[in-house]
């Protein structure tokens, strides 16, 4: 948590932190039709980039560095979700209300944070082993994968902002 940025969050009662995150291709993040999805944003369009939110979720063992991410100011959370396998979909539910949460009603808001050679991973704690990514190509959702490939991207950086 080195140097992150703190926010204050209508009705959080514990601290939540600010951070660009982009993957290893450069595609930053921003809202199309409701939908998050990773592109290259240049020039004006580099407005568009979302900022994510995130808090600890302290439900979990700490040494996993459990997290909830969001956006649009923590009002649009991140959770895995079961179809025909996970997906990854946006929810209109304050962070604030998650931290507060049992462990049960968070855990699909839940990334586990491991850091290695300088980026960063994001594992669903609903779905152990997998992983939140974006497209190998530009402008395309961002996901959950299991095994990557050459298709996915499970690196990001993350950077206090």
């Amino acid at each position: 948590m080195d140097g992150d940025k703190v926010c204050a969050v209508p009705g959080a009662q514990a601290m939540v932190f600010r951070s660009r995150i982009w993957d290893v291709n450069q595609k930053s993040l921003y809202l199309q039709n409701d939908e998050l999805v990773a592109g290259y944003l240049q020039g004006p369009n580099s407005a568009l980039e979302e900022k994510i939110y995130w808090i600890p979720n302290r439900n979990f063992n700490r040494e996993r560095f459990p997290i909830i991410l969001s956006i649009q100011d923590g009002s649009q959370c991140l959770a895995s979700s079961f179809s025909t396998q996970p997906v990854l979909q946006l929810e209109s539910v304050s962070i604030s209300d998650l931290y507060k949460d049992n462990k049960e009603d968070s855990t699909r808001f839940t990334f586990f944070r491991t850091y290695k050679n300088g980026m960063w991973r994001f594992e669903s704690a609903a779905y152990p082993g997998w992983f939140l990514c974006t497209s190998s190509r530009s402008n395309e959702p961002v996901g959950l994968v299991q095994n990557p490939g050459s298709s996915h991207i499970i690196d990001f950086y993350f950077q206090s902002c």
